[in-house]
């Protein structure tokens, strides 16, 4: 649905709180209370046969009673009463609905069928719902305080730039609590439940397009259309609006917990962090994390345009703590240019230190300008993307002093700042306030606010990257192929596993060359073709129900000479039949060697939310013992794809560490763009690919599938 059509849920003109109650402790009596603690602005219509009024509203006995029309209902009521309430509804032609009760498909097959029944009365009706098992929804620019958690007991609301959807309504709202107490301003909280109709991603969609909304935040336990979810996550990235996402579920334990929770599918961890990192989508661990990078970016901070992190202390101690932290984060601490170091020894003490991380010592109290001046002279160095700035205990006068001049130099500069100030907020409280009150992200971690920076800066590189990109990229593998005839010949009445040559011949019809090779069926066509191809030359079963080659001893490489083909024949076919005796054998394939060079696996399978998912990693120990392999979702752009290749530990092997040759990185890169456009264009038919080993060959000469599997699904 269009995401202007959530506008009326949002804000409403009119709603009506079915199974209203004076008791303001229950479910059923909070919405109406926070509704008018809030002040919302519309028609309120208290729904209960018991009252004849409830907090100085009259109250109607059912939906039919009300005379407006409603834009809202919100239904508090047992499970089983709620399609006999839907029916209300629909009757009423009301456009929005929120289901509080719980019961339903989070509870057993009785609650999955009556939320069955409610989602079809809901459809037939034009209905769209939040929920059921919600805490609600709340737009805080318009005092819709739809909802009923404890956490809407403050008021008046901090309004601001975040918008935040969660999966689970008593964790998401304690963090909008937390998020409140610490400063951070809302546009919209909402809670999904079980996403019976409108999920998180349409939620999502609608606070994309919202002025007052600058940054969305999810938490979340599944996702159950990763079509929907990958069009919002480039959604946002065109809209430049970060998009933070809390997952949980990365342990299995936890993964079903999740799936228990909200009776959602939950994906592989592996794949969604992959499909993060690929959309630019900022991935957190922890509700702080979440909070930090919240503050890091209020007061419309700059969108950083590197990895280049700038660093001014008070104290050494803590620019090395931040130092530290920015390594290990993947930030780069820069050397500053040689007349940026003059501009701040000029403002310094002899004892401080000019370099990166800059040393002001405590002696910038001493001077009216010198602490604004190092600050300027860091931020107008082109190497340095964001600046981190770390304060102890400056009390007094020269306290206040540096906060008015940090709120200043935020609001001039064109990169992001943030503050470390390492002190209690009893003792600094006159110029924490000046702090927050001017905008400025304030710490009291050097780790967190680099933490918070650096996820920051992170993404305004990525971003920088890919400006504008489509939805995949530039260089991306374009839509769906057609399919030659040679491919539609292989997949005639296939399925299951194809043997390694038509795996490869499949393979090369989508631009990845394999090996020359031929079919023997006899010892006779063997020595043939070892003649034919030239020696020396491997040999390999040829069975599509014998897919692990090695453990059936059925292969040899490197036979050269007439003798050693025979008996290899022999040997292969004698090893087959033994380990699996029932096997369709339709010969030996002998195969040219293939020069040295690296061996890399590239592999393709299905995700359940995402679809086709492209796998890269370096052969023997790197994927066996290290798991050292990288992922994305198709389609991927040639960037996506070297940065794949980049992103594995084994890298530099391609690279040409330790006098290697250079790899062919470019070939091995469209390789697995073709992998991609073979997925996408095959469809649910390819269900599995494997290619083990890919040999990536020296610079410039392409690389080559040594060996292949492909499994189909049944079908056309």
């Amino acid at each position: 649905m269009p995401a202007t059509t959530l506008q009326r849920f949002f804000n409403p003109r009119s709603i009506a709180v079915i199974g209203a109650s004076q008791d303001i402790r229950t479910i059923n009596g909070k919405p109406l209370h926070y509704l008018q603690r809030h002040g919302f602005p519309g028609r309120l219509y208290p729904v209960n046969p018991k009252y004849a009024e409830i907090a100085g509203l009259a109250c109607h006995p059912d939906l039919r009673a009300i005379e407006d029309d409603v834009d809202l209902a919100l239904i508090a009521v047992n499970y089983k009463l709620v399609p006999a309430m839907i029916a209300q509804c629909a009757a009423k032609q009301v456009p929005f609905v929120t289901i509080f009760s719980s019961g339903f498909a989070e509870a057993g097959e009785e609650g999955r069928r009556v939320q069955r029944e409610v989602a079809d009365l809901a459809a037939r009706g034009g209905i769209r719902i939040c929920g059921p098992n919600c805490q609600g929804a709340v737009d805080l620019f318009h005092a819709t305080a739809a909802a009923f958690s404890a956490s809407l007991d403050p008021a008046p609301f901090l309004r601001g730039p975040v918008g935040f959807v969660t999966q689970s309504g008593a964790l998401g709202y304690s963090i909008f609590n937390m998020a409140q107490e610490s400063g951070i301003g809302f546009s919209h909280v909402v809670s999904t439940g079980n996403e019976m109709d409108l999920d998180a991603a349409d939620f999502m969609d609608f606070m994309l397009e919202d002025d007052n909304t600058r940054m969305v935040f999810a938490y979340l336990e599944g996702i159950r259309d990763g079509a929907k979810f990958m069009r919002l996550a480039d959604k946002a990235r065109q809209a430049g609006k970060p998009l933070a996402v809390l997952k949980v579920g990365r342990s299995e334990t936890g993964s079903r917990a999740a799936a228990s929770h909200t009776a959602a599918l939950t994906g592989s961890d592996e794949v969604f962090d992959a499909f993060a990192r690929q959309k630019g989508i900022i991935r957190v661990d922890d509700i702080e994390e979440f909070i930090d990078l919240a503050e890091a970016l209020k007061g419309r901070a700059p969108l950083p345009r590197g990895r280049g992190l700038g660093i001014a202390s008070i104290s050494g101690g803590g620019g090395v703590l931040c130092a530290d932290t920015a390594e290990a984060g993947g930030l780069a601490v820069v050397a500053l240019r040689p007349e940026t170091s003059a501009a701040i020894a000029h403002n310094i003490p002899a004892f401080g230190s000019p370099v990166n991380p800059v040393d002001l010592t405590a002696q910038a109290i001493n001077t009216a300008d010198g602490f604004a001046n190092v600050i300027q002279a860091m931020l107008a160095d082109a190497g340095v993307d964001g600046l981190v700035v770390v304060i102890t205990m400056i009390v007094g006068e020269p306290g206040l002093r540096m906060a008015r001049d940090l709120v200043r130099l935020c609001r001039e500069a064109a990169k992001p700042i943030v503050v470390a100030w390492t002190a209690g907020p009893a003792l600094m409280r006159a110029p924490f306030a000046v702090l927050r009150e001017g905008g400025v992200p304030l710490y009291h971690s050097p780790v967190r606010a680099v933490r918070a920076l650096g996820r920051w800066m992170h993404y305004g590189a990525e971003r920088g990257r890919h400006p504008l990109a489509g939805p995949a990229g530039p260089g991306a593998s374009e839509g769906p192929p057609p399919l030659g005839a040679e491919v539609r010949d292989l997949l005639a009445g296939a399925a299951g596993a194809l043997t390694e040559r038509h795996s490869k011949q499949l393979l090369g019809a989508f631009g990845i060359a394999g090996s020359r090779e031929r079919l023997a069926r006899t010892r006779e066509e063997a020595l043939a073709a070892g003649e034919a191809l030239g020696l020396p030359v491997a040999m390999k079963i040829d069975s599509p129900d014998i897919l692990h080659k090695t453990e059936a001893r059925a292969i040899r490489l490197n036979l050269a000479d007439p003798r050693q083909l025979a008996e290899a024949f022999d040997e292969i076919v004698a090893n087959a039949r033994a380990h699996a005796p029932t096997a369709r054998i339709n010969g030996v394939l002998v195969q040219e060697m293939i020069p040295p060079g690296v061996e890399a696996i590239v592999g393709m399978n299905r995700d359940p939310q995402f679809g086709p998912v492209v796998m890269f990693g370096l052969g023997g120990i790197f994927v066996e013992i290290l798991k050292d392999v990288s992922l994305r979702i198709a389609p991927l752009a040639l960037d996506d794809a070297q940065g794949m290749i980049r992103e594995v530990r084994g890298y530099p092997l391609l690279a040409g560490a330790r006098g290697r040759a250079k790899a062919d990185i470019p070939a091995l890169a469209q390789a697995l763009v073709d992998v991609s456009r073979m997925a996408l264009a095959l469809g649910p038919r390819l269900e599995q690919l494997d290619i083990n080993p890919l040999i990536v060959l020296p610079e410039g000469q392409g690389v080559r599938a040594a060996d292949a599997l492909v499994i189909l699904t049944g079908g056309e």
